[in-house]
């Protein structure tokens, strides 16, 4: 019996080796006539149980076939339903067969509508990259919502050569395009340029943008002719949704908390009682201000543990009278609350001729900000003939960042510090600051084809954007250390209350007329023009308070914000501040291109010229005060571009142009700010910055997602504005002022990756920076410096260093997994961003860098049914700290021997700042009705 159990196992196990041994296996591609992967279609084995899910690079695989004749279908939305049959031998020999799928076309009455591919796909993103005149990266729909991205500037940080300046509580905010500082990008949404609410520059906050409306990403990398010329870095363009081709609802919940507020808590204040107005504006100019006028309790706060962050989004779109019209509608709502938990140190450059950095006080920050994101945008389009439509885009975007920061400050520079004793001079302060930005842009668009080979399309747009922030506040208090024991305090002078409110208002007209005879092979010519008038309003009021009596100790006098006494040392406000102006400024520009193909040769030139009129007038100017001034100039901005194809899937590119870079506004008014050192002031002759660039890249594209791309890029910069220490002024005192310094150049090298394997994906990139500029930096050193005895004088030097905010190095790495067959999606993201120029000092060699940093985070999303996901990300996995530091050792006094906290390198390099975040973590559901 034994023998007999061993055999039937071991003839069992023969049989079932031998079947496997002998079963085929079908394999292949699913696919369309532009090579497009159909990922989530699923080949049937007719009248079996066998299914094969399309994989992320299309490729399917049915195994386990046994000899006979198979009936294999494959259907998707929009392509007809496609049978193939297939035979297996005896042989059983292994098969591949690739399945191409036919989109559906619909013949109407008098137009044809073709089924198109579902539009933000990574396909469709390559499918751009490869087919565009310029250089630049997609970032797909469906990228993004695979990614933790909640804001465009998230979404920014994962494209090649991009990098991100981060706000108070850790949130990405600004663009850095190839190292370059925001000042040299631009920002457009669906093509066309718009205000910045930002109250000092240009530059367009792009955390004011839900990632959800968008339905990809573009940055472009190189300029034609045919776009505007003042972007020496870049721009980034945000195509916001549009109308589909078939019915669309969709919809989105997510829920979620940051770490921090679990261990810190989190600050919040009265916003409901912050008047928008301040009291000049609502009483009369004439109007003496009084205590009373001014609300107490927005400057108390109470440390809870607030809600968790709610998140949601919906859109609707389709299209009505046999398809003539075409809707979309999007919402989005984020109400999310952040922190981050800081160490800052004070740092000047010491007085007796080292130059090295010493440490004055060390500040420890708390900030809570809650953020409240609110957008609408909706689109229409109306085809009245295939040679004549009409497109209607509007979109409103607010941000409002209600702020509530506690500072806690100990002296480090004066006999009183002991931090073995427990001694130290302290202060305290709290700031409540509540900031509105929006912006607003109403595009309508048209496009003609007046003859068959011509096609003229116009613009007619109208923007708005700003900012206010009412009562920014601010209740400082001394105290002291003693013996390790906190002193109760006693109330400080000069707290502030002001005022804040800029807008900017477009008007702008876009024309475009395009020849493209069918005879000439693809090639077109192309001219066009643009005007716009910008106009700026900006206002500015500051009120100061002292208390009265002058000393007021906690617990003794006073223990709320609403208990001190107050007495207003200027009730008529200081609204003569020449932050109080008006700008304007009128482009005029007009271009020619022309674009021919030669065999595999594409060649892109064109030239384009802008006039610009620039200028300000100051509304209440002081006396022997310049009350106006303008500067007008004219640019040409010749353009290059050369892409040869040397078989299907591959490009070779340069390109070449010249752009420009305006001042912004503020930095043009003759305007004066106090700061802890030097003061700023305004430079009216600050002139625009000019460029030379030029890209090269080679492109393969092995299928219709997967890409790999190498590039290079040099820029030539003329005049390049940098802020630097000047002496100016009756007295001739330093202050810090914007100038044109000489000329710079910023180089690098780029290395952008994706590869689909079935399930599994991997994304990636690489840049590498090198920039160099020359500017004028104070030293501080004895007038003979081989006498230490002789007298200290500060001279003038020259010093090369990066561009601000450039990384030598960035890196990002995705790793992605998808079984369609399970509906399970991953997302492992790694963003990498080396070290890089933080904060310019006016002092040698004092200049403050951000150490190198890596953020991790993760998504996953699961299919519960055929309509609904739900979904978990997570953030800031490692919480990896932001830290700044100066590349010189802590100066001390001889015979000093203090170890200053957080100082761990003190004899090689300074902290200068060290935030936390901590992790944040989101789940959700999305729906597709």
């Amino acid at each position: 019996m034994k023998y007999l159990i061993n055999y039937s196992l071991a003839t069992t196990l023969l049989l079932v080796l031998s079947s496997a041994a002998v079963a085929a296996t079908v394999k292949g591609k699913v696919q369309d006539a532009q090579r497009e992967p159909l990922i989530g279609a699923n080949v049937v084995v007719l009248n079996s149980n066998k299914v094969a899910p399309v994989g992320l690079d299309g490729s399917y695989q049915l195994s386990d076939l046994q000899p006979g004749t198979y009936t294999l279908s494959v259907a998707y939305v929009g392509y007809q339903t496609l049978t193939k049959v297939v035979t297996i031998s005896e042989q059983h020999e292994n098969q591949t067969l690739n399945l191409t799928l036919e989109q559906t076309q619909n013949e109407l009455s008098e137009v044809v509508v073709t089924a198109q591919a579902l539009r933000g796909t990574e396909t469709e993103a390559r499918q751009l990259e490869r087919l565009s005149s310029n250089t630049i990266n997609v970032v797909s729909a469906k990228a993004i919502a695979l990614s933790p991205d909640v804001s465009v500037a998230n979404v920014v940080q994962r494209v090649s050569g991009l990098t991100v300046e981060r706000n108070s509580n850790g949130d990405p905010q600004y663009a850095i395009v190839r190292g370059m500082d925001k000042r040299y990008s631009y920002t457009l949404v669906n093509g066309i340029k718009i205000p910045s609410p930002d109250n000092n520059n240009r530059y367009v906050p792009l955390d004011i943008f839900p990632a959800a409306l968008l339905d990809r990403l573009e940055v472009y990398k190189s300029l034609t002719a045919d776009r505007e010329g003042d972007a020496i870095a870049g721009g980034v363009n945000m195509v916001m949704k549009s109308a589909p081709a078939y019915r669309e609802l969709k919809a989105d919940l997510q829920v979620g908390y940051n770490y921090i507020n679990l261990q810190e808590g989190f600050n919040q204040f009265n916003t409901r009682v912050i008047k928008s107005e301040s009291p000049k504006e609502l009483y009369g100019a004439g109007y003496q201000a009084q205590v009373g006028d001014f609300t107490r309790k927005n400057l108390e706060v109470e440390n809870v543990k607030p809600l968790p962050d709610v998140l949601g989004a919906i859109s609707y779109g389709n299209r009505y009278f046999g398809n003539k019209l075409g809707l979309m509608l999007g919402s989005s709502f984020q109400n999310t609350y952040r922190g981050s938990k800081s160490i800052w140190f004070d740092a000047e450059t010491e007085r007796f001729g080292t130059n090295q950095p010493a440490l004055r006080e060390l500040q420890e920050r708390h900030y809570s900000t809650q953020q409240i994101r609110f957008a609408n945008h909706g689109r229409l389009d109306y085809r009245f003939s295939p040679k004549h439509s009409l497109n209607l885009y509007t979109g409103y975007y607010n941000l409002s960042n209600n702020e509530a920061r506690e500072i806690k400050t100990t002296m480090m520079d004066g006999r009183n510090y002991n931090p073995a004793a427990g001694n130290a001079i302290l202060s305290y302060s709290t700031r409540t600051r509540a900031t509105h930005q929006y912006i607003l842009n109403t595009t309508l668009q048209g496009e003609h084809q007046l003859l068959t080979p011509l096609l003229l399309d116009w613009s007619a747009v109208y923007s708005d954007a700003g900012s206010q922030r009412p009562d920014n506040a601010r209740f400082s208090r001394n105290g002291e250390l003693r013996d390790f024991v906190e002193q109760p305090t006693n109330v400080e002078r000069r707290s502030p209350r002001q005022w804040e409110r800029n807008a900017d208002k477009d008007l702008s007209g876009y024309l475009n007329l395009q020849l493209k005879p069918a005879n000439w092979n693809g090639s077109l010519v192309k001219a066009g023009g643009m005007y716009r008038s910008k106009e700026r309003d900006n206002y500015f009021n500051r009120y100061r308070f002292d208390p009265n009596p002058g000393r007021q100790v906690q617990g003794e006098h006073w223990n709320t914000f609403s208990d001190v006494q107050w007495d207003l040392v200027n009730p008529a406000g200081s609204d003569n501040n020449e932050l109080n102006y008006k700008a304007t400024e009128n482009i005029l520009a007009y271009y020619a291109l022309s674009q021919f193909n030669l065999s595999n040769l594409a060649i892109n030139t064109g030239l384009r010229v802008e006039h610009t009129l620039q200028g300000y007038t100051l509304k209440t100017p002081k006396e022997n005060q310049t009350p106006d001034s303008s500067q007008t100039y004219t640019d040409l901005l010749p353009s290059l571009s050369l892409k040869y194809r040397p078989n299907e899937v591959m490009n070779l590119r340069f390109n070449y142009y010249k752009a420009i870079s305006r001042p912004g506004f503020f930095e043009v008014v003759p305007y004066v700010m106090e700061e802890d050192g030097y003061n700023e002031v305004g430079n009216a002759n600050l002139k625009r910055v000019r460029s030379d660039n030029f890209d090269f890249r080679w492109e393969f594209f092995p299928t219709a997602v997967d890409q790999l791309l190498a590039g290079a890029f040099y820029k030539h910069i003329q005049d390049p504005i940098e802020y630097a220490v000047v002496r100016e002024g009756v007295n001739n005192e330093p202050v810090i002022k914007p100038g044109n310094y000489g000329t710079a150049t910023n180089l690098g090298l780029e290395l952008d990756f994706c590869k689909y394997f079935n399930r599994i994906g991997l994304k990636g990139n690489y840049t590498y920076t090198y920039s160099r500029i020359t500017t004028t930096k104070a030293l501080r050193t004895r007038e003979n410096p081989e006498d230490p005895t002789s007298q200290l004088t500060v001279i003038n030097v020259e010093q090369n260093r990066p561009l601000q905010g450039q990384a030598t190095h960035i890196g990002n790495l995705s790793l992605l997994y998808r079984d369609q067959q399970h509906g399970l999606d991953a997302q492992l993201a790694f963003v990498y961003t080396g070290e890089r120029l933080e904060t310019i000092s006016p002092f040698l060699d004092n200049d403050m860098y951000a150490r190198p940093i890596t953020q991790v985070d993760l998504s996953v999303e699961k299919r519960i049914s055929p309509k609904a996901e739900v979904f978990v990300k997570a953030m800031n996995l490692l919480n990896s700290p932001y830290e700044v530091y100066i590349k010189k050792p802590v100066y001390q006094e001889e015979g000093n021997t203090i170890a200053y906290p957080h100082q761990n390198k003190m004899n090689s390099q300074t902290l200068i700042r060290r935030d936390e975040y901590f992790q944040s973590v989101r789940v959700g559901v999305r729906v597709n009705f």
